[in-house]
């Protein structure tokens, strides 16, 4: 492992164990660096601030559950499996899913969430995707997903991740599912191919 990667860690296990005693927004860079014996230069070399460190956890550990299964089979799966992961490292999840703002944990489910969405779509009879068309359903289910996960957290994580997520994928492919196939094929209806 790299100089970087290795200082990189030291600053990310440290936030990490702050945030399992005090909330993320009354951490400063300093407390981060005094916690693990490094420097506020070798904190600013490597990271904007303390959100851009946030970010980096946060990617670095959900990289793997989000490439792994972003396949519109598997997805479900990486979702189970990303619970499960932050269930093993709760408390700083669940101060990661309570803060809010540009780039935050919620931001990125969010923005995977759609991106899968937006792959069901496609699958659908080879829909393709048209932002004006679907727009709003996609925004409908990262938001309703994210809103869950969040849920679930602030809850204290009780639920099995594998039965909480079936609860989603039953409402999933029971209702949303559905109405994705229903308006595909609407909208198939509204503009049938010519015959030649």
């Amino acid at each position: 492992m790299s100089d970087s990667n290795i200082t990189k860690l030291a600053l990310a296990n440290s936030l990490k164990g702050l945030m399992a005693k005090t909330a993320f927004n009354k951490i400063c860079v300093s407390d981060i660096v005094d916690n693990c014996g490094l420097t506020r230069q070798a904190f600013y070399y490597h990271f904007k601030d303390k959100y851009d460190l946030m970010n980096w956890i946060y990617y670095t550990e959900t990289a793997c559950f989000m490439n792994s299964y972003n396949k519109v089979e598997h997805w479900m799966d990486g979702l189970t499996d990303l619970c499960n992961y932050m269930r093993q490292n709760k408390t700083f999840y669940i101060n990661a899913l309570n803060t809010t703002g540009q780039n935050s944990f919620q931001e990125y489910l969010h923005d995977y969430i759609r991106d899968i969405s937006i792959s069901v779509i496609e699958s659908i009879k080879n829909t393709e995707f048209e932002e004006e068309k679907w727009g709003f359903i996609v925004e409908f289910i990262s938001t309703a997903f994210v809103g869950l996960i969040v849920r679930w957290a602030d809850n204290g994580m009780k639920d099995d991740p594998a039965e909480y997520v079936m609860k989603m994928r039953s409402l999933f492919d029971g209702s949303i599912l559905c109405e994705l196939e229903s308006q595909s094929e609407g909208i198939a209806t509204e503009n049938p191919t010519k015959p030649e």
